[in-house]
C-alpha cells in the first residue's frame, strides 16, 4: 500500500472515532451516539487543511462500501503500514486476496440490497392497486392497466398496427418524473407495437383526443429488472397520457406498393428487350415455348448468342424468372423491421 494512502487512512480513522466511532460498520445506519468529549482539531496550517481532506477523501471511500467493516483493526493496519518500527500481519498477496473477496462480499450485498427494494416494491405497488381500484372512475384494461378519463376523446381507437402521436408525463409511485413530452414541447410519434405492453393495452382502448391518467404495473412495464438509475425494479409507473392523432395503418400500405409496381415492371421491359428471340434459331425457340411469362423475360444476351441449344437455353430461361420474383419480395421484407423493432421502451426513449 502506498505511503499517501495509508497516511490518509489513519486520518480518515482519526476522524470518524473522535466523532464517535465504535467500531461498526461505515456504512451502518445506526445513529452513532455523540462522544462524551470531542478531540479538537486545528485547520489553521496548510498541514493540517490538506491532511483534514485527504482524511475526508478517504472517508467518503470507506462510506460506501456496504459491507461490515472493523474500524479498530483498519486503524491498527494503518499504524503497521507508516510505522517502520510495526511488523505487518499480512503479505502483499494475502492483502490482494483479502480485497478481492471484499469486493465479491460488496457485489453479493448490492444485489441483496437490490432485490429487497425491489419486493418492496412490488408490495407497495399490489397494495396500492387494490386499494386504486375501488375508486368508482377508475377503469381497467384488459391486461391489467389502470386509468381514469380526464378528457374524453371523439375519433378513432388505434389498434397494434396503427401509429399515434401522445403528449406524456410519466413519473413513479412516489411523485419523481422520470420523463415528460410536454415539457419538452415535443409530442411522441411511435408505431403502437413498438413500446411497453402495458402502453400498447392503454392505447387501444383510447379514442383519438382523449386525455388519460394511468397506473402501469411492473409487470407490463420494466419488470424487476427496471431501468436503472430512473426507473428501479419493479416500479409501478404512472402516466398521463393524452391520444393527440391516430395514423391509421398509413405506412403498411405504402410498403405493400413498391412490391406490386416492381413486380408489373419487370415483365413488361424484359418482355419488349426479349423480342428478337422470336427469330433466333429453331432450336432455342423450341426450348423457350413451354417457359412461362417469367422465363420469356429473359434478358437479351441469350437472344443475341447464336445457335443455342436446348440445354443452354433452359438454365437461362429459369435464370430469367428468379429476378422477376426477387424485387416483389425484396420491399416487403424491408418493410417488416420498422414494424417489428419492437425495442420495447417507453416512450421516453425518441
Amino acid at each position: 500500500m502506498k505511503i499517501v494512502q495509508i497516511s490518509s487512512a489513519v486520518l480518515a480513522c482519526g476522524a470518524l472515532l473522535a466523532c464517535g466511532g465504535s467500531g461498526k460498520p461505515a456504512v451502518d445506519p445506526a445513529p452513532v451516539p455523540a462522544p462524551a468529549q470531542e478531540q479538537k482539531v486545528s485547520l489553521d496550517s496548510a498541514v493540517d487543511r490538506y491532511s483534514y481532506a485527504l482524511g475526508m477523501d478517504l472517508g467518503k471511500a470507506i462510506a460506501n462500501i456496504n459491507v461490515p467493516l472493523k474500524m479498530d483493526v483498519l486503524m491498527l493496519a494503518i499504524q503497521d503500514e507508516v510505522d517502520p518500527n510495526r511488523p505487518v500481519l499480512l503479505s502483499d498477496s494475502a492483502s490482494e486476496s483479502a480485497l478481492q473477496d471484499l469486493l465479491l462480499a460488496m457485489q453479493k450485498q448490492k444485489e441483496a440490497d437490490e432485490k429487497a427494494i425491489a419486493q418492496k416494491a412490488l408490495d407497495e405497488q399490489v397494495a396500492f392497486l387494490a386499494k386504486n381500484i375501488q375508486d368508482s372512475t377508475v377503469k381497467v384494461t384488459p391486461k391489467g392497466v389502470q386509468y381514469r378519463v380526464l378528457k374524453e376523446g371523439s375519433g378513432i381507437v388505434p389498434k397494434a398496427s396503427d401509429k399515434v402521436q401522445v403528449h406524456y408525463i410519466g413519473a413513479l409511485l412516489d411523485g419523481s418524473q422520470f420523463d415528460n413530452s410536454v415539457a419538452r414541447g415535443e409530442p411522441l410519434e411511435f408505431p403502437v407495437s413498438a413500446v411497453i405492453e402495458g402502453w400498447q393495452d392503454l392505447l387501444q382502448v383510447m379514442k383519438e383526443g382523449e386525455k388519460v391518467k394511468a397506473w402501469i404495473p411492473s409487470e407490463l412495464a420494466y419488470g424487476a429488472a427496471g431501468v436503472p438509475p430512473m426507473i428501479p425494479g419493479n416500479s409501478l409507473l404512472i402516466f398521463e397520457v393524452e391520444l393527440l392523432k391516430v395514423y391509421a395503418e398509413g405506412p403498411a400500405d405504402s410498403a405493400v406498393a413498391p412490391a406490386d409496381s416492381a413486380a408489373s415492371a419487370a415483365p413488361a421491359d424484359t418482355a419488349a428487350a426479349a423480342e428478337p428471340a422470336k427469330a433466333a434459331p429453331a432450336d432455342s425457340a423450341a426450348s423457350a415455348a413451354p417457359a412461362d411469362s417469367a422465363a420469356k423475360a429473359a434478358e437479351v444476351k441469350p437472344a443475341t448468342e447464336p445457335a443455342k441449344t436446348a440445354e443452354t437455353a433452359k438454365p437461362a430461361a429459369d435464370s430469367a424468372a428468379a429476378p422477376a420474383a426477387k424485387p416483389a419480395a425484396a420491399p416487403a421484407k424491408a418493410a417488416e423491421p420498422a414494424k417489428a423493432a419492437d425495442p420495447k421502451a417507453a416512450p421516453a426513449k425518441k
